[in-house]
């Protein structure tokens, strides 16, 4: 296995537990989104300061962001299926959005207006 197989299943296993424990506890979106930036920057922190271990920190980035994100959209989508069966055209437009104010979340560290 290479070092940067073993860094992304560990910090993936950890934004999972994140998102399972904001999902059991109910936690706000801010909350969810503050703690899966924390441990992002922490790891590009980590592999800036050892770059024998990945060749491209910005790739690892990128693919932890998504994969967060794409968690916390996964969540949404159960939860609004469950709510109601929106129609094809509401549930693409809803997913621009949600990516959209995902996005703003993690970037500004506050809610769109």
């Amino acid at each position: 296995m290479k070092c940067i197989d073993a860094i992304e299943g560990t910090v993936k296993s950890i934004l999972t537990r994140i998102h399972t424990v904001t999902v059991e506890d109910n936690l706000d979106d801010t909350e969810y989104v503050r703690n899966v930036k924390a441990v992002i920057e922490a790891t590009d922190h980590f592999i800036r300061g050892n770059p024998e271990l990945v060749e491209d920190p910005q790739l690892l980035n990128d693919v932890l962001y998504r994969y967060s994100r794409n968690l916390w959209l996964l969540n949404l989508q159960g939860a609004k299926q469950v709510v109601s069966g929106p129609t094809e055209d509401s549930a693409v437009e809803n997913e621009e959005y949600q990516i959209y104010y995902y996005d703003y979340l993690y970037h500004r560290g506050i809610y769109p207006r």
